[in-house]
This record gives structure tokens, sequence and C-alpha cells, in this order.
């Protein structure tokens, strides 16, 4: 019953926070996932990434920087700027409001209620400040608020600090999707896996921390065989539904456009989140299907 938890977690909406901000370019001897698709005339550099860093933590290393430098264009899965961070937080309240008449606590048994509001006690929430919400959007703090407690930072993520670092630089930038697009991945689940998914939450916002900081560690050490293993892979096997929606239909959107890129001549630089990148439907495997030279840039 974790595997949510890490899921959730790992594709936390890039538009949380407020307007993005450069931090300090730090070198910290991380090697995250970096490959480059390549054919004649053609290079696409894979960047996998996480959405939520340590405040103040290396988002990249030297070979990430000139990746980017050498790109034309650089991708990310959303454009990290104060106006799709205003429209982000106003879907976020419209689309996770609940209905009138269903409360979160309609949702939950008098014993799983009592756990909440021991857990959002213990995170410092006002009593009830859960209760207007859909079982997602609830999903969503209870796994964020633990984590920005702990140091954790949504303007600290690698998406953010990449997208600031390349317009600093002049590049033009790409966008997969839109925040619409983004939100409505979460506000169209089923009512079961929304339940599933609040029950989850409530169960390990304790742990929460812990399991995202071992997803860190694999990021830093470009872990592909464990990034996949504590996202992709058991995420397909428990919940075959949101493995669909979250991962295949959006890898497979963003494929479209990326080998039409490909087709093309020049340099870009893609950074997506790391689960996108790696498993049997991740980028780099699609990439390899189609007959692409891909290799890992180490």
């Amino acid at each position: 019953m974790k595997v949510l938890v890490r899921t959730f977690a790992a594709l936390l909406a890039l538009s949380v926070a407020s307007c993005a901000q450069a931090p300090a370019q730090t070198e910290g001897g991380i090697t995250p996932l970096l490959y480059a698709v390549r054919d004649r005339d053609s290079t696409i550099y894979l960047y996998g990434t996480v959405h939520v860093r340590p405040r103040g933590a290396d988002w990249g290393n030297a070979r990430v920087r000139a990746a980017i430098d050498e790109s034309s264009e650089v991708w990310t899965e959303l454009l990290m700027n104060p106006e799709n961070d205003a429209r982000t937080q106003q879907l976020a309240m419209q689309l996770g409001r609940a209905p009138q008449g269903r409360p979160l606590s309609s949702w939950l048994t008098a014993e799983e209620n009592t756990k909440l509001t021991e857990i959002t006690t213990r995170l410092g929430l006002p009593q009830g400040a859960l209760e207007p919400f859909r079982p997602w959007m609830a999903a969503l703090t209870l796994t964020l608020v633990p984590l920005m407690q702990a140091g954790y930072d949504p303007q600290s993520g690698v998406d953010r600090a990449i997208d600031a670092y390349a317009e600093n630089a002049g590049k033009a930038m790409r966008a997969f999707e839109t925040p619409e697009q983004q939100l409505n991945f979460f506000a169209g689940m089923s009512d079961e896996l929304q339940h599933e998914m609040i029950l989850e939450a409530i169960n390990e916002a304790e742990n929460v921390t812990e399991m995202i900081g071992q997803m860190s560690t694999a990021w830093e050490r470009g872990d592909d065989r464990a990034l996949a293993s504590a996202v992709v892979d058991d995420t397909r096997r428990e919940y075959p539904e949101l493995y669909q929606t979250i991962f295949v239909q959006r890898n497979n959107a963003w494929m479209e456009e990326l080998t039409r890129e490909m087709q093309g001549s020049g340099v870009d630089f893609v950074a997506v989140g790391a689960g996108h990148i790696v498993g049997r439907d991740g980028l780099v495997a699609q990439f390899r299907a189609r007959g692409y030279r891909v290799e890992r840039v180490r």
C-alpha cells in the first residue's frame, strides 16, 4: 500500500508553488539520468527529473548544463511562469473542491476519520481543513505538507531550475502539457482509485518523507532500476488504471511530438519526470523500439 504515495509524490503538480526562481548553481557530484537520442542530424537529450527537492539542492551536474547550453530548444512538462502558476492554483481549487453534500469525511469510516484527524493535528493543519476537498486533493495535501515541513520545496524542483536556467540562457522554451491537462489527470480518476489514494495518504503520511528521501537518493545516483521499480513497475502491477493514465498515455503523446522533432535537425533538451524516462513504456525504450540510437550520458 505504499505504491500510490511514492507515485503521487513523484508526480506532484509542477506549479504547486509560485513563480520559478533560479537556485544557486552548486556542484555536488550527483549523476542523474541523462540520455542522448541521435540520428544523422538530430540530437534529443532526455533528462529524468524529480519535481520536489530539498531547498538549495543540486538540480544537475556540469554535463547536464552543457547539454542545455548545446540545445536550441528546452522542453518541460509545463512552462514554469507566473501565469501558469496562478492558473494551476485556481484550477486546483475548482477541480479539487468536493461536490455539494459529499465532503471528504463521507468517503471514510469513523475509524478512518479519527485517524485523519490525528494526522492533520500532528501536521498542524486546522481541524476540518481537508473536509471541503475531493480525495485526490486531500491526498495531495497530506503528501506535500510533511515534505515541505522536512525541507522539501516545489520551488526547488529540478524542472523549475532547468526552466529558469534555460530562460536565462535565452533558449526557446517548449512544454508538453497545460495546467488544465495535468490537473485533469488527477480530477478524472475513478472514485475507487481516489478512495484508495486518500486511504494510503492517511496511512503513510508519517513515512512519506523517508520514501521520497529514498527516491531522491536513487535519482541523484542515476539508479534507473531503483526508480523504475519504485514508481513505474509497482504502479503498473498494482494500479493499472493509474499507470495507463499517468505513464502510458502521456508517454505516447510526447513521443509523437518528439519523433517529429527528430525528423528535423538540431539539438533539443527534454526534462520530464524520471518515471517517464525509464521502464518498458518509457521514452528511452520507445526511442530504441523505433530504431534510434540511444546512449546513456555519464
